[in-house]
């Protein structure tokens, strides 16, 4: 069969992508240019936030900038933990600027620490996980210094996200939720898959999704 090519047909095609993918972008990005504290995250996903969270609660974040002040300023207490020098320096000024003094703030950049191997919880084992980029391991292990079910949710939106999501899982209250960003890509399937008996909800825009996973109740009992 012959295929012919049509010059600029692909280029063509890739551009009305960008565009269409500009125009699903575009209520995020008016409201993050109105609020410098706006996450950069799934419209769905800031709705429930907002209407969830409150002065009671308290969570951990991997990845800061805008959402760690947006949670900062809902919640009693947040937990933050960056691997970025820039983004480190973006979200401190942030919260400066906005008086929120409830923030504890963690710089771990890759590097060869092994992090907390023997803290880590059943979940590796079960899923037969190693550590995929273990330039990471001391950040994704970061949460393991707290004892278990220390947070009543977990934001994840940086670096090894599968690793920090299953670390993640035994530092969460019952009836806590992990959120998790871009989790519409493959290589987040592993979280589902370890995960499959809680509850999901997911918010889609047509550009990228964003999920949230509810850690089971307790049993009574």
């Amino acid at each position: 069969m012959l295929i012919r090519y049509v010059p600029g047909a692909i280029g063509f095609e890739a551009g009305l992508r960008r565009a269409a993918r500009a125009a699903l972008y575009l209520p995020t990005a008016c409201r993050m240019a109105a609020d410098p504290c706006y996450p950069w995250i799934n419209a769905g996903a800031v709705r429930f936030l907002s209407r969830t969270l409150n002065r009671r609660m308290t969570g951990f974040e991997w990845g800061g900038g805008r959402s760690t002040a947006f949670l900062a300023s809902r919640v009693l207490h947040l937990v933050s933990v960056e691997h970025s020098p820039k983004w480190r320096r973006r979200t401190l000024a942030l919260l400066a600027r906005h008086c929120l003094a409830n923030v504890d703030c963690h710089f771990l950049p890759p590097g060869d620490a092994p992090g907390r191997p023997e803290a880590r919880p059943e979940t590796w084992r079960r899923m037969g996980h190693v550590h995929r980029k273990p330039e990471y391991a001391a950040y994704s292990d970061a949460i393991l210094a707290y004892p278990e079910e220390s947070f009543d949710f977990v934001a994840i939106d940086g670096r090894a996200r599968v690793e920090c999501a299953f670390n993640a899982a035994s530092r969460l209250r019952p009836g806590g939720f992990l959120l998790l960003d871009n989790s519409e890509w493959e290589k987040y399937a592993p979280i589902f898959a370890a995960f499959s008996d809680w509850g999901r909800c997911d918010f889609e825009n047509g550009v990228w999704r964003t999920s949230l996973l509810f850690k089971p109740d307790a049993p009574s009992g």
